[in-house]
């Protein structure tokens, strides 16, 4: 037995243990100061859960979010490892088994069950990647019968979208990582003799998160699917900024116990790290992704902001694993070495839809897989592991999968229905209510299994061309007799496909979260996982969820960062391409189109082009009340008519907008000025009206010029207006002030319009 080393006394990069030097966790992972405490802006997405579906989504607001977006993560579990297992050499670590409660031990190294169950689940995987780096990788489409009753909006984006998932995530190209001649035999086989079994529609290649070849010459390619590798390579990019600057966190073992909301958004997190409880604020302008899981995240917002919907309509998936094995001469000529085979068959009947994941190889154990799903680093060993299939026999795994029907009127006043709910009698070592949940299946769910089952012998039968030729492996042997009613049947909660209990729609009452995955009376609140699925189909649900989670993705980035309108022109880039620096200071870039100012002062001017009448628009937050900026515009050229290229020439003959919550003053020496305030016309326009967002809180300007006329939007109130002034250009440059050492000001999205338009004498145009 070792000690246990969690923190020591000793400041150090990177810890050393008994057998190892912590570079994996500590290169990926950082403690909660270095990433909330760091002198930075505020996060602009946190998102809580780093499995299958909060990886995938951080690493999605992260890379496709314009280098704009800073992303918090927060998982409850360590760092393990950073590939699926079985892409690793193997190590020992296995997924646990089910358990109807928490043991209050973890089950092989990281598994822990949260909730309560009448049925026994496996629970979570509390590590970076969670059920990522142990799922099966079986990831089939939804069909169009599946999404028959989901909303139109979500088919559409479904059918649009799963190709590109597919070929992250390795299902496409499909079987480049299956091949062979039993699969050929098998396979031509199976569509052969699918249309002699009754409930069977198709027989399909096997949709698997496995990438056999390279994407593009010269890449690996990327095996076995998790969502680690993708968040772990992310955060490393991201860690070449200093802290302060740099876009992507994770913190392990970090709880969060509740969400507190303000005005219908989240305005902080309640959570313990490192031992201790902690309140982090969180901005109006922040998305809160919850990604614990179905069952964590709908209990977090049952805990945080609950609503009548919210628990209902819980899904599971029934699952049997039919193991036959026939005789090798039934299938024709075979050579002596077989590789494994995979496929997909896909049925339907009145009471719903069901598939079969069909694996085979020519092995004695009654086990298909065996010889499947893991890395063999050892020529010897491959050899070893080819010759042992050599036997007369093939065994065939049919592994169906059936859905169960959802129920959105569901909960624990109806009986027989499948629900999760807060429970009132136990709570977690945090001193919350932990979750109860109720999986059941209905009758029409019993009378899809047993058609389900007896497809399996049926399609047994057929593939061998004769009872004889089958045998069945039930009660540990095998048996010439096809198995009893429900002999072969898994627990309902062993699937890890729990979903369905925050349901996406369009109706507030009939429905949790909208088809973006947020919450419908939590403007800043969204789910990402299966949570959100109105209905579940048979299909695994990975594929779907992780594609649904790419759009819950898009609309966070699009809320911050809206499309440009016609005619707009984005003129910051990562690289400040045509932008020149006058005055002292500087901007610093930390995103592709967003800068910091630093120190001064000095103004940052756009030298390109020149605009007369136009709509400016720009998102801009400060951290403290001292922080001082403003935004220029209709300014002659810099050092064109000053040989110094003073900075002094635009506050003499342009116009600034003005950044200071203050509202200072510096010929009087007090606060308080409205010619001085934000949003006023520096000197010429007094701010009427006070409307910026908190500090931290990412604001808007709309300014709009025509003429001799200007004027101001705040946060989409107009905060003040200059009319007929012929004292200045009606035309110049357009620039950004850093104002003092220690001043620090974002923008991003500035955007400029140019038009014709006039001004109405009432408001902006």
């Amino acid at each position: 037995m070792l000690q246990r080393l969690i923190s020591d006394s000793i400041s150090t990069e990177v810890q050393e243990t008994t057998f190892s030097l912590d570079v994996l966790g500590r290169y990926v992972c950082s403690t909660y100061d270095e990433a909330v405490n760091n002198g930075g802006f505020p996060f602009d997405a946190i998102v809580i859960g780093a499995g299958m579906f909060g990886a995938y989504t951080a690493e999605k607001i992260y890379r496709q979010g314009g280098g704009n977006l800073r992303v918090l993560v927060l998982d409850a579990g360590s760092f393990l490892v950073s590939e699926h297992i079985q892409n690793l050499s193997r190590i020992g670590l296995n997924a646990a088994g089910p358990v109807t409660s928490d043991p209050g031990v973890p089950r092989e190294r990281v598994w822990g069950l949260p909730w309560r169950a009448n049925i026994g689940f496996p629970g979570l995987a509390y590590c970076i990647g969670g059920r990522s780096l142990y799922w099966g990788g079986w990831a089939p489409r939804l069909t169009d019968a599946d999404l028959a009753q989901w909303p139109l909006e979500l088919r559409n984006y479904l059918a649009s979208n799963y190709s590109d998932t597919e070929q992250e995530i390795g299902v496409d190209p499909r079987t480049d990582f299956i091949s062979g001649p039993l699969f050929d035999v098998l396979f031509t086989r199976m569509q052969a003799v699918a249309s002699q079994v009754t409930s069977i529609d198709a027989v399909e290649e096997a949709p698997l998160a496995v990438q056999g070849q390279a994407p593009a010459p010269g890449l690996f390619s990327f095996d076995k699917f998790s969502s680690a590798p993708i968040l772990c390579d992310a955060i490393r990019e991201a860690a070449s900024d200093p802290d302060f600057t740099r876009r992507l966190f994770l913190v392990p073992r970090t709880h969060v116990t509740r969400l507190v909301s303000s005005g219908g958004r989240v305005s902080s997190i309640e959570l313990s790290s490192g031992g201790q409880s902690r309140s982090l604020p969180v901005s109006s302008t922040c998305a809160v992704v919850l990604a614990l899981s179905t069952i964590e995240s709908t209990r977090l917002a049952l805990e945080s902001f609950p609503s009548t919907v919210m628990g209902s309509n819980l899904m599971g998936h029934l699952r049997s694993n039919t193991v036959i094995r026939i005789k090798r001469s039934a299938l024709g000529s075979l050579p002596a070495a077989l590789a494994p085979a995979a496929m997909l068959a896909r049925g339907s009947t009145g009471q719903g839809r069901y598939h079969f994941q069909v694996t085979a190889a020519a092995v004695q154990v009654p086990n298909s897989e065996s010889t499947m799903w893991r890395m063999v680093p050892d020529l010897d060993q491959l050899h070893q592991l080819q010759n042992s299939q050599q036997a007369d026999k093939i065994t065939i795994t049919l592994r169906g999968i059936g859905e169960m029907a959802g129920d959105p009127s569901s909960g624990p006043a109806k009986p027989g229905s499948s629900w999760m709910d807060l429970s009132p009698f136990e709570r977690d070592e945090f001193g919350m209510r932990r979750a109860y949940v109720n999986l059941v299946a209905t009758p029409a769910d019993q009378a899809l299994w047993d058609v389900m089952d007896q497809a399996a012998i049926d399609l047994a039968i057929r593939l061998a061309g004769s009872p004889a030729n089958v045998e069945y492996f039930y009660d540990n042997a095998w048996n010439s007799a096809p198995p009893p009613k429900g002999k072969v049947r898994d627990g309902l909660g062993t699937t890890h496909h729990e979903a369905g209990t925050l349901a996406a729609g369009t109706d507030p009452a009939k429905s949790a979260t909208d088809l973006d995955g947020k919450l419908h009376q939590v403007d800043n609140a969204y789910a990402a996982g299966p949570a959100v699925f109105p209905h579940l189909g048979s299909a695994n649900p990975s594929l779907t969820a992780l594609t649904l989670a790419r759009k819950t993705a898009q609309a966070i980035i699009h809320k911050a960062i809206p499309t440009p309108q016609a005619n707009e022109v984005a003129l910051i880039n990562g690289a400040l391409d045509g932008w020149q620096m006058a005055g002292s200071g500087r901007f610093i870039s930390v995103g592709r189109s967003l800068v910091e100012s630093q120190d001064g002062i000095g103004l940052l001017w756009y030298t390109k082009d020149t605009f007369s009448d136009f709509v400016l628009t720009v998102d801009w937050r400060s951290l403290n009340a001292f922080d001082n900026s403003g935004v220029f515009i209709r300014f002659p050229a810099l050092g064109s008519n000053d040989p110094a290229n003073d900075w002094r020439l635009a506050v003499d003959q342009g116009y600034e907008v003005q950044i200071d919550e203050r509202g200072f003053d510096p010929a009087t020496n007090t606060p308080g000025s409205a010619l001085h305030r934000t949003g006023a016309i520096y000197q010429l326009a007094p701010a009427v009206a006070q409307n910026s967002s908190p500090l931290g809180d990412w604001n808007r300007f709309e300014i709009t010029a025509n003429g001799s006329n200007i004027s101001v939007k705040l946060n989409g109130l107009e905060v003040s207006r200059l009319t007929g002034d012929s004292t200045r250009p009606l035309a110049g440059h357009i620039g950004l002030q850093n104002h003092h050492p220690g001043s620090r000001v974002q923008f991003r999205n500035l955007r400029v319009r140019k038009t014709a338009a006039t001004l109405s004498a009432g408001g902006g145009s």
